[in-house]
């Protein structure tokens, strides 16, 4: 559990946030401090499944969503150029939410290759793509929001969706697709007949010159399109792709 943040050092986080992208040296280093010292007892389960270093995990973070040091200063969250209105947009004040935004990178680090996968719907996604795709709506609540959505939501219509399934469904799901075990291994462990045909049923499989609506008539498909609303087309892609983030996160503790 990560300690709170002293009031002086959340609103010195929130101006130096507002502020990040135009910061001196001394200045980038006390919020790179703040930063570390708050995330010192936040330990996401993300953290077991990549090969770094848990320090070289937060100096990652830090650099690319908190300092935003590969990001061009005269550009905003997008890429945009900056409004001064949007200068303290999302800003943090208190450590769980940055343990929040930190796990949500991890996150995004971990599934990247499970997005290229089984998102792409018929179509090649590079890891440059797709990085395009996440950078252009880091903020997944915006992103949400532009649906009628929000990650609350959808995280309750996913574990209603996850509870509804068939054991050997939710079990492709929860195994193959949230803890990303391959779905032969998850077959032969739960004997599971015919997991080909489930696994394409369930929407974890298709073929590659299959159309967007053809995947619309998946079990997936059909829960975005009934319950989310999200019409299987690429320009809602930026959106399916949080909801897939928090289906695939909520099968993995299911």
């Amino acid at each position: 559990m990560q300690p709170p943040l002293s009031a002086d050092d959340s609103a010195e986080l929130v101006r130096l946030w507002q502020h990040r992208q135009a910061l001196a040296p001394p200045q980038m280093g006390r919020l790179y401090a703040i930063v570390g010292a708050a995330l010192a007892g936040c330990h996401p389960p993300e953290l077991q499944a990549l090969g770094e270093s848990r320090q070289e995990l937060v100096a990652q973070f830090i650099y690319i969503k908190v300092l935003r040091l590969d990001v061009d200063p005269d550009d905003g969250e997008d890429g945009e150029p900056a409004p001064k209105a949007r200068a303290g947009h999302s800003a943090p004040s208190t450590a769980f939410a940055l343990c929040a935004y930190f796990r949500r990178y991890l996150i995004d680090c971990t599934r990247a290759s499970a997005f290229r996968r089984k998102l792409s719907l018929g179509d090649e996604v590079d890891d440059a793509q797709l990085e395009a795709q996440l950078g252009a709506h880091e903020d997944a609540e915006d992103c949400l929001a532009e649906h009628g959505l929000s990650s609350a939501r959808v995280q309750a219509a996913a574990r209603a969706f996850i509870a509804g399934l068939e054991a050997p469904e939710r079990l492709l799901l929860c195994e193959g697709f949230g803890q990303e075990a391959p779905l032969s291994g998850v077959a032969a462990r739960h004997a599971i007949a015919s997991y080909h045909y489930r696994a394409g049923r369930l929407g974890l499989v298709h073929k590659r010159e299959a159309l967007p609506a053809d995947y619309a008539r998946t079990l997936i498909g059909h829960w975005l399109h009934a319950e989310l609303g999200l019409r299987i087309e690429a320009e809602n892609m930026a959106a399916i792709l949080q909801v897939f983030k928090i289906l695939g996160a909520e099968a993995s503790y299911a």
